[in-house]
Formats: structure tokens, C-alpha cells, sequence
């Protein structure tokens, strides 16, 4: 052990002797003028660049790193019109203290100046299937992370869920130089990184992510690579955010970049009162297990501000979270991803619902109630991805999740103007779930290729939903009780085998596809009165699910551009057993694709699909099982698939290099003979809802998008319409009808950059709802929104920012308007702002909202004015 220890000591002393670290500091000027963006590099004495920066507006200049052996080296300045200045410095010098100082009086090259042209940097340069974006020409201060500069960037456009689309393209991933950190959880870099860390952004199309497989399969997959500022210097970089203010307001948020030895790391945390964008559920995006897993949970609540267009925005709330993403490459063949999330958030409201049922029924419900919700989530995931030798790969993924969450309402219910009851509920759920992921890849030549795989999951949902209140004690169902606690425990368990052959023929791509899949699923529940008692039969569940499904798929891709096809068959054998029923399913999926491009900015493609589709596992229970206070609702009582008919038509027109201009349109029309019936009823002032396989289903789509960049002016015009219209059949009282719903967003902005003195953008939204029954208007809601904001750069040190929205709903009007003002030092790393949130001190949106069942009025409590103070500091 003390030889280890000794040993230790030394190899760490040789290192430190060979790798030294030192950092340099000054400035650059010419004359008294101060040179910005000033290139300076340590060079050894091979003219190896060791490490680079660049000077600040003021003309100063700090950059760091290790040095080598060598015992001299050369300290270059260059700048643009000027000629470049070296110093020659031994290694002595540089180590006799921490910090070594120079500065630099460089001196004007007019030969130079005659001879070269300058051009700044395009903000947009296409080559071939790679956009590069220049992060810098499309920020302006108020961009507080990296998603606000990527909805500017023409081609792109964001969710409000975070997912980002590119030429109307979901992108799958975002890479960090080229590294995968985050999956398609990339919500925690793009609404948490600082723009100023990024030097550019890369649109990559036909993206591979496996080597082995590039130029064997034909991809459309679009991911984003963020290029770094300044990695080589091998520090860490990031930005701490602190503020408070008043209303009891505070945030603190704090975010790194690091490249150190073999490890690349990204990780963030914040913590705040305000319910702001940054601290959104980094998982709400569609993640690769998603479909795999489905949705387990059976009564679900929710919080949020009765707002179509900021639904999360403005709820009081409360949240801390975080992540660690990182990746180790421990050889040229070996590296692992870890990473670690975790979130605690606390929302609360008030909120009033009015609902008025039509007839038959004619009847009027009202609650009113303060709730309150605890989220909690824990997610951990390790890859290891191995290239075992040059033609095979070995990858295997862990994920484990678990989430617990408690939902709280305190209320007080009218039923059709009788004296009112109090009503409190309390529901505790808890979520886990386990995934597995194994495959290995192997590259038989240039050509060919074979996967095979196996996905397992373990998921696991108990939820106890405990309710009192004296409406339920003159009930004879549930025998003199005025509480009732309902437990719900659900288990599901899938394995999925897959085996894939893939072959290129020059410009044609072969895909065959095997596979087994086996899917347990349990759903156990039961409605117990005070004393533990069964209120009885026809509130118990317990159905054992089970699916057995073989499926092969082939798919042939001819891609000789400008024209594309794609076409698909998948046959599948399903065995489905339930409820002591059995089915035997065997099916045709056939999909084909046609794509022309007609120019290198121009893309048309048509797609139809014939797919068999069926509910999830959950979805089927045959007795009821309690949602809400006053609402019971029972599944499928037997086996159901229907097939669907789609047809999907596609047109982009996306001129980066020339004209910055877009436009993306989409129809997507879909038709089944068969589909769903749902049924409400009333009884014992109870709402009983059911789900029943019935007539067909008919629905047709659109999406239209268009944008216009402005280089000159860091200017964009974006316009989106998007209608759509979709049949169903419902049943309240006698008889079934059906409906027919349209309905229609319309979305408009400009906004002028930040080239101007005073820049501006305003914007519009609206949404349009009709439904309509047997040629008679059933359901009519509107809602719109109008936005105002400038932006006006004081002086090169402060800058203000401001907005005005106004929310027209229900024939009310909703002001809110928000101010900033920012102060940036030419000099240091901190920046410092004062922002006045809700300066109206609007206290609640309202809503109303009509269907073929009831009319529903919304009322929620949103968060009030308040002033914060907030200060910024970078670490460069």
C-alpha cells in the first residue's frame, strides 16, 4: 500500500512537471485605439497552435491552457488591417508566476488594407445536407438561452413544448460537438444554455448516428450539433443567475460546459418561484421509449392557468431541478453516457368550473377549490456503446424513473343550486419504471449489415385517490359513506426481439425486419367506502392483458435524386387475451412514399399508410372506476382494432443561401370505417362516462408556414395557419349523433432583430372552434391573442426590453405587460438587468368553453406583479 502511494505521488509529479498550466493576459491596441476580437495564439516551437482567445471590446485579452515540452514559445497577436505582432518567450518565464502579462501595439498594414475584402459572416451558409447558423447574428440581449435564438433562425421553429422543427421536420437530437448528451431530452441544453457559448449551430439532414451503417441505409433523420466558443481551452465554461425580488419572486440558475481529458460534460440547475420556461420538464418531449412504454396512469390531475395560448406560464409554482449528461470516451473504441435528472415542483390555484349540461339532463355543477400538486421525479440512464471490433458494435442502454405525486383540493360543489357541499380530495401516486436496451450491429461489407436487439420494460403505477364529501352519503351505492378511497395498482411488462437485415444496391436500400413481442398488463382497482368496506361489483377491476404479436417487415428505399420511393409492408400475427376473451388479429400494413425535388430547394412527397390500430392495455377495463369528484368512467368492454387509411401530402420550399425564405405545407387527411362511441349520463347527480366501438372516423388537416428573413436588418416575418376538421359520434341522453368539429389557428409576427435603435415585433394568435350536429351550431369558442414589444438599446451599456399582450376570451380582455432593463459592463463577466413582471397585476384568466355535451366555464388564479433584480455572471 505505501509503495502504491508513493507511486502515485510521482506519476502525478511527472505529470504536473509536463503538463504546466499558465494563462496570459492584456490587451491590444493601436496607438489609443483598442483592438476588438483580436486573434491570440500560443504557438510551441513546432508552430503547434497550444491554445487561442480572442481580445474583448476593450481591447483586453485573457487565455489559458497547458503547455508542452518545449522550451520556447511564440505569443502572436494579429488583427485584420494591421500587421501581426510575435513575442518569443522562454518556458521560464511564463512559469515564474501564475500570470503572465504582455501587451500588444500593433501597427497599421496599408498594403494590407488595399488588398483584401472584408465581408462579415454570413448568418446563414447551406452546404449539400449541413445549415450552419451563426449563433451571433441572430441574438439580441434579451435572449436568455439558446431555444429563443433558434425560433429566430430561419427554418426553424419551436413548440411550446420545446421540440424543435427544422424545414417542418422534427429534429431528433441535439448534439454537443458532435456528442450525443441528452437524447431527445435536449430540452435541458436549448432552454438552459446561454447563447453566448455557442458559436454555431449545424442543421445536420440524413443524419447516421451508427458509422458502421452510413451508406447502407437511407436516413431522414435531422439533428442540431452545437459548436462550442473556445472549447480548446479545456475549462469549464458556463453562467450562475441569481435574483429577487418582490412578492416573495426569487430564481437562481447555474449551467456548465466542461471538456476535460476524455469527458464532455453538460449540467444544469435552477430553482425558482416564477414558473418561468427554463425550469419546464426537460421529459415532456417525446422520448425514444415513449411509444414502448405508453401511459400507465388512470386518474390524472392537473395544474395550470386556463389559457389555450400560455397554459404554464403564469401558475403559482414552486421548482427546483437539475441534470448531470456527460460522456467518457475511456478508448478510441469504448464510451459511456451517464446521466442524472432530478426535479421537486410545487404548484398551486384557485379555480372556479361552471358547467352546464344540456338537455336531456339540464343540469348545473359548480366547484370551486384551491389546489395543490408535489412532483416529485428521479431519472437515471447509462449507455455503453462498444465497438468490439472494426465491422461490429455492442450498445446497451439502462434507464430507471420513478416518480411520486400528490394532488390536493380543498372545494366547495353545487349541484343544480342545491346548498352546497365541501369536498376534499387527496391523491397519491406513485410511478417506476425500468428499461433495458441491448444490440449489437454487425457490418458484414461495404453493403450489408445485421441488428439484432432486445427491449425489456418493468413499469409499475399505485394510485390511492381518497374523497370526502356529504354528496356521497345520500347515495344508496355507496352505503351511508361520505368518503370513499379508490386504489388503483397497475403493472406492465413487454419484451420485444428484433432482428434486421439492411442492403444497398447502388440507389436502391433493402430492409427486412423479424420480430416477437410479449406484453403482460395488469390492472387491479377497487372503491372502498370509510371502513374499508367494497362498495361492490361494479366498481372492481382486475383484468390481466396479455398480447403475443409476431410481425415482419420490408421496406425498399429507391433514392436516385431527384426522386425518391419508399414502400413498406408489415404483416403481423397478434394473439390478444382479456377479460376472458380471445382474439386472433392477422394483418397488412402497407406505406408508400413518393418524394420529388425539383431543385435543390424544393421538396414534394406524398405518402399513404394502411395501419391497424388498436387501444392501449389501459384503456381496457369493463366496470368504474372514479376520475374526479363527481365523474365515473368505465373502458372498452371488448377487443377492438380498427384500420385506419392516411394520406399525408408534403411541399417545402427552403432557400437559405439566397433568399432566407421558407415555406412549408402539409395535408394530412385519415378515414376508418370503424370507431368510437362515447356516452354520458347522469345518475345519482353522478357523471358516468363510457368508451364503445362504434361508426367510422374522419378527420382532415393542414398545416401552412411560412418565413422571411431579412439579413439588413436581423428582420423575420413568420405566418402559420393551420385548420383542421374531425367527425366523431357521441351520446348523451337518447340516441347517438354525430359531430363534426373545426377547428382553426392563425399565427403572425414580424419582428425587426436588433440592428436598429429602437427594433420591435408584434404578433398575433387566434383560435377558432366550431362544432356542428345534424346542420345545427352546437359549440362555438374563440380566443385570441395580440403582442406588442420593443426593444431599444439606451446605450452600448444599458438596454431595455418591454412587451404588451392582450388575451381576448369569453368577450373578456387580459392585459399583461412585462418590462426589462439590463445594464452590461464593457469590462468582467457580470451583467445585471431589473425586470417588472404583470405590471397590470392581472389576477386570473377565464375561459369558456362549449361542446356537444355541457358548457364550461374556466376561472384560475394566475401569478401577480412583482419586481426582481437579478445579476448574471459568466465563467469564461
Amino acid at each position: 500500500m505505501v509503495k502504491f502511494f508513493f507511486l502515485l505521488i510521482f506519476t502525478l509529479r511527472i505529470y504536473n512537471l509536463s503538463a504546466q498550466t499558465v494563462k496570459i493576459s492584456g490587451f491590444v491596441r493601436s496607438g489609443n485605439q483598442s483592438l476588438p476580437s483580436a486573434a491570440i495564439q500560443l504557438k510551441n516551437i513546432n508552430q503547434e497552435i497550444l491554445f487561442y482567445g480572442f481580445s474583448e471590446d476593450n481591447g483586453d485579452y485573457s487565455i489559458s491552457g497547458d503547455l508542452d515540452q518545449s522550451i520556447k514559445f511564440f505569443l502572436i497577436a494579429s488583427y485584420i488591417g494591421y500587421k501581426r505582432d510575435t513575442l518569443i518567450i522562454s518556458r521560464n518565464e511564463l512559469l515564474k508566476t501564475n500570470f503572465f502579462q504582455y501587451n500588444f501595439n500593433l501597427t497599421e498594414d496599408k498594403k494590407q488594407l488595399d488588398e483584401i475584402y472584408i465581408k462579415a459572416p454570413p448568418a446563414v451558409e447551406v452546404n449539400n445536407d449541413t445549415t450552419k447558423y451563426n449563433v451571433l447574428r441572430f441574438t439580441s440581449p434579451e435572449d436568455r438561452n439558446l431555444e429563443s435564438v433558434i425560433k429566430k433562425m430561419p427554418g426553424m421553429d419551436v413548440n411550446k413544448d420545446g421540440t424543435i422543427f427544422f424545414k417542418g421536420k422534427k429534429i431528433s437530437k441535439v448534439l454537443l460537438e458532435g456528442d450525443d448528451l441528452t437524447g431527445e431530452g435536449y430540452k435541458a441544453i436549448t432552454k438552459n444554455l446561454k447563447p453566448e457559448f455557442v458559436e454555431e449551430i449545424q442543421a445536420l439532414e440524413h443524419y447516421v448516428e451508427d458509422d458502421l451503417l452510413k451508406g447502407i441505409i437511407n436516413s431522414d433523420d435531422i439533428v442540431l450539433n452545437l459548436k462550442v466558443r473556445n472549447k480548446r481551452a479545456r475549462k469549464i465554461v458556463g453562467s450562475v443567475d441569481g435574483g429577487l425580488g418582490t412578492n416573495d419572486s426569487r430564481q437562481l440558475s447555474a449551467n456548465l460546459i466542461s471538456f476535460i481529458d476524455k469527458t464532455k460534460t453538460f449540467a444544469f440547475a435552477n430553482h425558482n418561484n416564477l414558473n418561468s420556461e427554463s425550469n419546464s420538464n426537460i421529459l415532456d418531449l417525446v422520448d425514444e421509449n415513449r411509444k414502448f412504454t405508453g401511459n400507465n396512469q388512470i386518474i390524472k390531475h392537473e395544474i395550470d392557468t386556463y389559457n389555450p395560448f400560455d397554459d404554464k406560464m403564469y401558475s403559482l409554482s414552486n421548482t427546483t431541478q437539475g441534470s448531470l449528461n456527460a460522456i467518457t470516451r475511456l478508448s478510441d473504441k469504448f464510451k459511456i453516457n451517464y446521466s442524472l435528472f432530478y426535479s421537486w415542483s410545487k404548484l398551486m390555484g384557485q379555480t372556479s368550473i361552471e358547467n352546464i349540461y344540456f338537455t336531456p339532463n339540464n343540469t348545473y355543477t359548480k366547484n370551486s377549490d384551491n389546489r395543490t400538486s408535489v412532483d416529485k421525479i428521479f431519472k437515471a440512464d447509462f449507455s455503453a456503446d462498444y465497438l468490439i471490433k472494426n465491422n461490429a458494435r455492442f450498445v446497451s442502454k439502462f434507464t430507471y424513473k420513478q416518480e411520486p405525486k400528490n394532488f390536493n383540493i380543498a372545494a366547495f360543489s353545487i349541484y343544480n343550486n342545491i346548498a352546497g357541499d365541501s369536498v376534499s380530495q387527496n391523491q397519491q401516486d406513485l410511478n417506476r419504471t425500468f428499461n433495458g436496451l441491448l444490440k449489437y450491429t454487425i457490418k458484414a461489407n461495404k453493403r450489408t449489415a445485421y441488428l439484432f436487439s432486445a427491449r425489456i420494460l418493468a413499469d409499475g403505477v399505485n394510485q390511492d385517490y381518497l374523497v370526502n364529501s356529504n354528496l356521497y352519503e345520500n347515495m344508496p351505492i355507496f352505503i351511508g359513506s361520505n368518503s370513499l378511497l379508490q386504489e388503483v395498482d397497475n403493472r406492465n411488462f413487454k419484451l420485444k426481439i428484433d432482428a434486421e437485415a439492411l442492403k444497398r444496391y447502388d440507389t436502391s436500400f433493402l430492409y427486412f425486419n423479424l420480430g416477437n413481442e410479449i406484453n403482460h398488463f395488469r390492472i387491479n382497482s377497487n372503491l372502498f367506502s370509510a371502513n374499508q368496506r367494497s362498495i361492490g361489483g361494479d366498481y372492481v377491476n382486475n383484468n390481466l392483458f396479455k398480447m403475443n404479436q409476431t410481425y415482419l417487415t420490408a421496406k425498399y428505399v429507391y433514392d436516385n435524386q431527384p426522386v425518391k420511393i419508399i414502400a413498406q409492408l408489415k404483416s403481423t400475427l397478434q394473439f390478444l387475451k382479456n377479460m376472458g376473451k380471445d382474439s386472433t388479429y392477422y394483418t397488412f400494413e402497407p406505406n408508400i412514399t413518393f418524394s420529388y425535388r425539383p431543385g435543390q430547394v424544393q421538396h414534394i412527397s406524398l405518402t399513404y399508410n394502411y395501419r391497424n390500430n388498436n387501444p392501449q392495455p389501459i384503456e381496457y377495463y369493463k366496470n368504474y372506476i372514479l376520475t374526479d369528484i363527481r365523474n365515473f368512467s368505465s373502458g372498452l368492454t371488448n377487443f377492438y382494432n380498427y384500420n385506419m387509411h392516411s394520406v399525408n401530402l408534403d411541399y417545402g420550399f427552403n432557400d437559405f443561401a439566397n433568399s432566407y425564405f421558407n415555406l412549408n405545407v402539409s395535408v394530412n387527411g385519415n378515414y376508418s370505417k370503424y370507431g368510437f362511441l362515447y356516452t354520458n349520463f347522469f345518475n345519482n347527480t353522478l357523471n358516468y362516462s363510457e368508451k364503445q366501438p362504434y361508426k367510422g372516423i374522419r378527420a382532415l388537416s393542414s398545416n401552412i408556414n411560412a418565413k422571411k428573413f431579412i439579413p439588413f436588418l436581423s428582420m423575420s416575418l413568420t405566418v402559420t395557419y393551420a385548420p383542421s376538421i374531425t367527425n366523431y359520434y357521441s351520446q348523451f341522453g337518447n340516441g347517438a349523433r354525430k359531430y363534426t368539429a373545426l377547428s382553426q389557428s392563425l399565427g403572425a409576427k414580424i419582428n425587426t432583430g436588433f440592428n436598429l435603435p429602437i427594433n420591435f415585433g408584434l404578433g398575433t394568435d387566434l383560435l377558432l372552434n366550431r362544432t356542428k350536429s345534424e346542420g345545427n351550431s352546437i359549440a362555438k369558442s374563440n380566443a385570441y391573442k395580440y403582442s406588442f414589444e420593443y426593444r431599444y438599446k439606451i446605450s452600448p451599456k444599458i438596454f431595455n426590453y418591454s412587451s404588451f399582450n392582450i388575451y381576448r376570451m369569453n368577450n373578456q380582455n387580459f392585459n399583461l405587460i412585462d418590462t426589462e432593463f439590463q445594464y452590461n459592463p464593457v469590462k468582467g463577466n457580470f451583467k445585471y438587468s431589473l425586470q417588472g413582471k404583470n405590471l397590470a397585476n392581472l389576477k386570473a384568466f377565464s375561459n369558456l368553453n362549449i361542446n356537444e355535451v355541457s358548457s364550461t366555464n374556466y376561472s384560475s388564479s394566475i401569478l401577480g406583479r412583482y419586481f426582481m433584480l437579478n445579476v448574471s455572471m459568466s465563467v469564461k
